[in-house]
C-alpha cells in the first residue's frame, strides 16, 4: 500500500539473522516495507549470525524464506531491490575480535548510504546472549555515540521471573536508556489490539459505559489449535504462564482496562497501562486453586524436546481482579492454551443485564446480555450483540449481531505485526512497546502463580487435544450465573 510514512534512514543490525524469527517474520516484514516504498536509500541491514555463510548464500536462503512466508505472490523484481540493502556478516557473539570487524562494516556502510550514524540493534537471539552482545555494543562503540541515534529491540522472554528480569534490565540500561529500549510484544501490534483504544476513544456509545457500573465481566482469550511443535524444549521450561500470561495476556488486559488519558501520547498511554498492571490484585496462595485452572494436553510429553515426566502447563484459565476505581469487583477472565478447538484470540466485554423487564403486555425478564467482542485473530473485527424484538411477536426478545470483519473486506491490506514493529522502532514510536515498569509489574504479579505452580505440579489437569481445555475451566467461569466462555 503506497502512501505510508517513509522511515528514517538507519542501519538495522540484526543479531540472530539465521534464526526462525528472522526468516519467518523479520525478512518478510522488510520485504513488505520495501514494497510499500517506505525504505529510503539511507537504509540498510547488516545480518549477523554465527553461521559461516557468504552474503550470497545468506541472500539465497532469505529469498526462499520470504517466498514461503508472505501471503501474496512473490515479486522477483522487488526482492532484487531489497537484497541490495542486505549485508551478511559472520560473528561469534562471544568473541571480541568479531565485533571489531562488525564495527568496520558499520562505519564503511554508513559512509556509503549516509545513514547519519542512526543505528537500530535487533536482538533476535536467545536471551542468554543479550548481556554479552549489548556489552560489546558499548565497549566497541558500535552505536557511534557522538553521532545519530541508537535504539535496541529485544524479544521476549524478558526474564524468567522478576529477579532475572531485573538483572537483564540492569544489563541493558548500562548501555541504552529506557527511551532507547524497545521491548517487543507482537500482540500489541495486532491490528485489532491497537484498534481497541480507538474504538473506545472514537465512540461515545462505549466509553461512558466502560466501567464497573455497566460491565459484568471481561474475557481475554488466546487459543491455539496446534501443539507446541518445534518449540517443545523452550515451552517445557516456560509453560503457558510464562509464555503467554505474564506478557501477551496481561498486556491485552492493560489495554482493555486502561484509563484513557486526555492526550493520547505514547508516554501518557504507557503511564496509564502501568497503573493498571500495578493495580492487579495478587492471588492468595490459599485461594489459587479456586481462581486458576491449569492443564496439559494429552500427548504433550511425546513432543520433541519435552521431558517424559513434564508437568509444564499448556493451558491456563485465571480469574483476575483490579484494585482500580473503574474496575473494582469486575472479574477479568484470562484463558490461553495449546491443542484447543481453534486458533483464535478475542476480547469480550459482557455488559450487565438491564434492570427491570420487558415487554409490551406480558412482563418478561431480559435474558441476553449485550456484548462487545473484539476479534483479534485470525478474523479481525468487532461484533456488537444486542437485543431486538423477534419478528412476528409482540414481546419476545432475541439477540442479534452487528458484525464488522476488517480482514474480510476485499482489498484490505492489514500490515503484519512485525512490519509495524520495525517501522515504529525506526521512527522512535514506543506506543506499542512495553516499558520496564510494565514488565516489572507483570512479573511481580505472575511470580506468585509460577512459584505456586512449580511447587504444585499435581494441579495440572490432562485434557484431550482438540477440546476446550479442562472441564474445571468451564466451572471457573460458570460459578456465576450468566457467564460462560465465548
Amino acid at each position: 500500500m503506497e502512501g505510508r510514512l517513509a522511515l528514517e534512514g538507519c542501519l538495522l543490525i540484526l543479531f540472530g539473522a539465521t534464526g526462525d524469527l528472522a526468516f519467518r517474520k523479520l525478512l518478510p516484514a522488510l520485504y513488505q516495507l520495501e514494497k510499500n516504498k517506505q525504505l529510503g536509500s539511507d537504509f540498510a541491514v547488516i545480518a549477523v549470525s554465527r553461521k559461516n555463510y557468504s552474503t550470497e548464500e545468506y541472500l539465497n536462503r532469505s529469498r526462499e524464506a520470504v517466498k514461503r512466508h508472505i501471503e501474496r505472490e512473490f515479486d522477483t523484481a522487488l526482492w532484487e531491490q531489497l537484497k541490495k540493502r542486505i549485508h551478511y556478516q559472520q560473528l561469534d557473539f562471544t568473541k571480541e575480535r568479531d565485533y571489531d570487524a562488525l564495527n568496520k562494516t558499520l562505519k564503511d556502510l554508513d559512509e556509503v548510504i549516509k545513514a547519519d550514524g542512526n543505528r537500530l540493534f535487533y536482538l533476535a537471539t536467545s536471551p542468554k546472549y543479550f548481556e554479552v552482545i549489548t556489552g560489546y555494543i558499548k565497549s566497541k562503540d558500535l552505536y557511534n555515540e557522538n553521532r545519530g541515534w541508537k535504539r535496541l529491540m529485544v524479544e521476549k522472554p524478558f526474564g524468567r521471573d522478576l529477579s532475572s528480569a531485573r538483572e537483564l534490565n540492569q544489563a541493558l540500561t548500562r548501555v541504552f536508556n529506557e527511551e532507547e529500549i524497545f521491548r517487543v510484544d507482537h500482540y500489541l501490534m495486532k491490528e485489532m489490539v491497537q484498534n481497541l483504544i480507538m474504538i473506545r476513544a472514537g465512540n461515545q456509545i462505549f466509553e461512558p459505559t466502560w466501567n464497573r457500573e455497566h460491565i459484568d465481566h471481561v474475557q481475554i482469550i488466546s487459543m491455539e489449535s496446534e501443539g507446541v511443535g518445534a518449540r517443545g524444549e523452550y515451552y517445557d521450561q516456560s509453560g503457558a504462564l510464562r509464555d503467554m500470561v505474564q506478557n501477551h495476556m496481561l498486556q491485552m488486559l492493560a489495554l482493555t482496562a486502561v484509563e484513557l488519558p486526555g492526550n493520547l501520547t505514547a508516554d501518557n498511554l504507557r503511564e496509564e497501562k502501568i497503573k493498571i498492571l500495578e493495580s492487579l490484585i495478587p492471588l492468595k496462595k490459599d485461594s489459587i486453586r479456586e481462581q486458576m485452572v491449569l492443564g496439559q494436553y494429552a500427548g504433550y510429553r511425546e513432543e520433541n524436546g519435552v521431558q517424559q515426566d513434564s508437568s509444564a502447563e499448556t493451558f491456563a484459565a485465571i480469574r483476575v481482579f483490579l484494585n482500580h476505581p473503574r474496575w473494582i469487583g469486575v472479574p477479568f477472565y484470562l484463558k490461553t492454551g495449546k491443542g484447543l478447538t481453534e486458533k483464535a484470540a478475542r476480547i469480550v466485554i459482557q455488559y450487565r443485564l438491564p434492570i427491570g423487564s420487558c415487554c409490551v403486555g406480558e412482563m418478561k425478564a431480559i435474558e441476553y446480555p449485550n456484548r462487545l467482542t473484539i476479534n483479534i485473530q485470525p478474523r479481525e473485527g468487532v461484533v456488537l450483540s444486542f437485543n431486538t424484538k423477534e419478528p412476528g411477536t409482540l414481546n419476545t426478545l432475541v439477540p442479534v449481531n452487528m458484525d464488522f470483519c476488517q480482514n474480510c473486506l476485499i482489498g484490505m491490506n492489514t500490515p503484519e505485526a512485525y512490519e509495524k514493529l520495525l517501522s515504529d522502532a525506526i521512527n522512535g514510536d514506543q506506543t506499542s512497546f512495553t516499558h520496564w515498569k510494565e514488565v516489572e509489574a507483570s512479573w511481580k504479579w505472575s511470580d506468585i502463580l509460577t512459584d505456586w505452580t512449580d511447587k504444585n505440579p499435581d494441579t495440572v489437569r490432562t485434557y484431550s487435544k482438540g477440546s476446550g481445555g479442562p472441564q474445571e475451566a468451564e466451572d471457573l467461569i460458570e460459578r456465576e450465573p450468566g457467564r460462560k466462555w465465548i
